[in-house]
């Protein structure tokens, strides 16, 4: 698509640079030429469109689904570190080591031992010893990237976020659709005011207007189109656990919130017993989750990445962690049913291609 662009740039120039003056788009009647400008527009548009969803990853095959998903992996995938600052939040306050006192989260006086927790619970854990509003329990999120790496890394390498090759792409797009409407746009403008022609306004609003449109539609998507494929697979196949988290009742103590909440978010617990804690969630949300911290530059082998913070890490054909095999092999087929509370841990098996065990607790 962006061979196409420059192809309409070649043309208007040949047009235009014999006589910049006097051609057929400086002699345009203004009608014409609006309808002229407006096709441009819309191939570009068009253009910009297609790059943002058709990109290189749609015809790669979808992931196996691992036998022990990781939340927090799940989590970082469908909103970034905020999502997983959220699960933590909700499981920590969940276990007992938080709670919310007058719309602040802060530290209970009878939490267990922390010394149960994940290096990433642990770092958010001792974060909220001292009260905090839950408008604000997002705005550490800078502090929490260091755990989250590894997920990211992960998710790279899968091809679950939207690769660097395809940004460049859409970028691309967007910077010569924007060179074309402006540079078409000033011409035509510049031409019209050198010969007295002062009804120049809609053709200033259409250029503006089209500007905007083309900032939204090229927006880039985080996530690729083999990652919305991977987690509409992953939400299929859990759909029975999502089906028993909401029949959850008090006398459940032991039932584990952080698969079904980093599968389906915060929203299924909307009719539960655990209605206002996903309210509070949601109302301190934030809008938009974007790749911030590790380089789209980057390239990420496919191997296997540090376990949660640890100091185990896999590798081809070595084990996980003490105890635990790495077995790529291992899949969740849609429509079966999986541990609700399976995250990656000592003695269990990491499937998927050895991602990151990362804190699932």
């Amino acid at each position: 698509m962006d061979k196409l662009l420059l192809g309409i740039i070649g043309l208007l120039l040949i047009v235009v640079l014999p006589n910049p003056l006097s051609n057929a788009i400086a002699n345009m009647y203004g009608p014409h030429f609006l309808g002229f400008y407006g096709l441009i527009i819309t191939v570009i548009l068009f253009a910009s469109y297609w790059s943002v969803n058709h990109d290189s990853t749609a015809k790669l095959p979808v992931p196996l689904i691992p036998a022990h998903p990781d939340p927090y992996e799940i989590a970082y995938l469908r909103g970034g570190q905020d999502e997983v600052t959220r699960l933590v939040v909700l499981n920590l306050i969940k276990n007992g080591y938080l709670q919310i006192i007058q719309n602040k989260v802060s530290g209970s006086f009878n939490h267990p031992n922390f010394n149960n927790l994940s290096p990433l619970e642990s770092r958010i854990f001792h974060h909220f010893l001292l009260p905090t509003p839950i408008n604000n329990i997002f705005n550490f999120s800078i502090e929490i990237f260091e755990y989250c790496t590894v997920y990211e890394k992960q998710l790279f390498s899968e091809q679950l976020f939207l690769p660097a090759t395809d940004r460049k792409i859409i970028t691309r797009i967007k910077k010569i659709g924007t060179f074309i409407i402006l540079g078409l746009g000033i011409y035509k403008l510049s031409i019209a005011l050198i010969n007295g022609y002062t009804n120049i306004w809609f053709l200033i609003i259409m250029g503006i207007l089209s500007l905007i449109i083309l900032e939204k539609v090229s927006k880039q998507p985080r996530i690729s189109t083999r990652g919305r494929a991977y987690l509409k697979r992953i939400q299929q196949a859990f759909e029975q656990l999502k089906r028993k988290t909401l029949k959850i009742t008090p006398d459940e103590p032991e039932f584990d919130l952080l698969l079904p909440i980093a599968i389906f978010g915060t929203e299924i617990f909307a009719e539960t017993i655990y209605a206002e804690l996903a309210k509070m969630s949601q109302n301190s949300a934030p809008k938009v989750a974007t790749i911030n911290h590790i380089s789209s530059e980057s390239s990420y082998g496919s191997g296997c990445n540090s376990c949660g913070g640890g100091e185990s890490s896999c590798s081809s054909g070595s084990s996980c962690s003490s105890g635990s095999s790495c077995s790529g092999g291992s899949s969740c087929s849609s429509g079966s049913s999986c541990s609700s509370g399976s995250s990656c841990s000592s003695g269990s098996s990491c499937g998927g291609g050895c991602g990151g065990c990362g804190g699932g607790g």
